[in-house]
């Protein structure tokens, strides 16, 4: 009777379990490293949208610590994403070279200013911080810096973060830097030319800030090459105020002379334009300024006297579909390096997030935090994120394994782990366990993929975790599309 029993009672616990089971598996990837996969439908949407009309963009914000910073990871994601869906521009930037700390290499910077920095791993202090996590302050009121991206990355939109309201910032595309004429005027030069009588005067243009040669050509009708040879011009380097001869193919070849004081005439300003017009967009700590011709420079200029200028990032895309992945990583930070700064929360909107991914736990651990302290700060983030993006999905990736002084495995990321895919609060990739578990480090698979010191990883080791992630990710919807039903 006894034995009967037993075997009634194991039965019922094993169809507990079996249940348990199926119903988890119902809602993970094909590999099984996927929990709650049913949230990120909203996305899977929009992807499909974006597969199929080509319009619109998908925005993807991943934040974290130094894992995310160098790139490498975020990178791997970022191309092969683009590479299907189409590449909307590089996305959220940050001059971590003028920080003096490291960072992705699509864009460099340079600056004529002397720059601090305070990341947000340090106590608060009077140093404002936002979407970065580094605080970049200079009181430079003449402050210049300029923006150089790889030509993949070419972006007509520019957008430029700082910690106030009012932005200190204003961007412009042309290599010199814009000082007004005290009276605001412009002038037009008309030049006396020894020409046929068809022809008596030739019109030349001044170059106004934020131009450049090809914009002049393409708006008179003519190419680089013969401006460059009607002005003698050895480079495309223009500068603000220079006078520029126009070609007039209609009429005969101008010999030009010197033009004659009393030929040079003083022409008012027009009324000015409206922002939408003039392609520059101000914002709650932001402004954004737009063209209608792909670059990849652009120039920051302070815009006006402050005691002090604080750039919290900034932000390139182009005018094509596709997705932007935008990256934000600070070397050593926690969770709760995040959540002590309400300025990067109030300025992650700026990003218009669709999806937002969370790769933290590694620094925590050996931190020795507690898996429900760091489940805790974890709840906060992620309810402060929501608070200010309700419409973007959240995604955390549970913490790649490492090991303690090089040969002890790390027992408190597999406690956070296991709190994390119990939450039914976002969706949970479980990298720990694609890479094998805690204990994974100390055995051949992972050996050309870490760093010497067990924590982190080589180049080639981040960008494997990249692509394991685009894989499960794009297994995930591609089984969404094939599933889908259209209501």
């Amino acid at each position: 009777m006894i034995y009967r029993n037993t075997i009634v009672l194991l039965l019922i616990i094993w169809s507990l379990l079996d249940c348990r089971l199926v119903s988890a598996s119902n809602d993970k990837g094909d590999d099984g490293y996927f929990y709650n996969l049913s949230q990120l439908e909203t996305v899977f949407e929009k992807l499909l949208q974006l597969e199929q009309n080509k319009s619109g963009k998908l925005n993807i914000v991943h934040i974290g610590d130094s894992h995310i910073q160098a790139d490498m990871l975020t990178d791997a994601i970022r191309q092969i994403l683009q590479s299907r869906f189409g590449n909307g521009g590089y996305g959220f930037t940050f001059p971590y070279s003028l920080a003096k700390t490291n960072g992705a290499g699509y864009v460099k910077y340079k600056s004529d200013a002397v720059w601090n920095s305070r990341r947000n791993i340090y106590p608060v202090t009077d140093v404002s911080i936002g979407l970065s996590g580094i605080g970049l302050y200079t009181n430079n009121p003449n402050l210049r810096i300029r923006v150089e991206a790889d030509p993949l990355y070419a972006f007509n939109s520019v957008k430029v973060l700082s910690t106030t309201t009012e932005p200190g910032f204003e961007v412009s595309f042309s290599e010199e830097k814009f000082i007004p004429k005290e009276n605001n005027s412009r002038e037009e030069v008309v030049l006396s030319t020894k020409v046929e009588r068809d022809n008596p005067m030739v019109k030349a243009h001044i170059v106004q800030r934020g131009e450049t040669l090809y914009r002049i050509a393409l708006n008179n009708n003519t190419s680089v090459d013969r401006l460059k040879e009607l002005n003698g011009l050895q480079s495309n380097v223009i500068k603000t105020g220079m006078t520029i001869i126009l070609p007039d193919d209609n009429k005969a070849e101008a010999v030009l002379e010197e033009p004659h004081p009393e030929e040079i005439k003083v022409i008012e300003p027009p009324a000015p334009k409206k922002q939408k017009e003039a392609g520059v967009l101000s914002g709650m700590y932001f402004t954004e300024t737009k063209d209608t011709i792909l670059t990849n420079i652009a120039f920051i200029d302070s815009k006006d006297k402050r005691p002090e200028y604080n750039l919290s990032g900034i932000v390139l895309e182009n005018d094509k579909p596709g997705v932007v992945y935008h990256s934000i990583g600070v070397n050593g930070a926690k969770v709760s390096d995040y959540n002590k700064y309400p300025l990067f929360f109030k300025q992650l909107p700026v990003l218009n997030p669709d999806l937002v991914i969370i790769s933290l736990g590694t620094n925590e651990s050996f931190g020795k935090w507690s898996a429900p302290y760091y489940m805790d700060q974890l709840h906060q983030l992620v309810q402060n994120i929501k608070n200010t993006n309700p419409n973007a999905v959240i995604l955390v990736t549970t913490p790649p394994p490492s090991l303690f002084r090089r040969k002890n495995p790390n027992e408190f990321i597999e406690g956070y782990r296991e709190a994390m895919v119990q939450s039914k609060e976002y969706v949970v990739w479980d990298l720990l366990s694609r890479l094998g578990g805690i204990n994974a480090p100390k055995g051949k698979t992972l050996s050309d993929m870490m760093a010497r010191d067990k924590v982190h990883y080589t180049k080639d080791g981040y960008e494997e975790q990249g692509r394991l992630f685009a894989t499960d990710f794009l297994t995930a919807y591609d089984r969404y599309v094939k599933n889908r039903r259209v209501h």
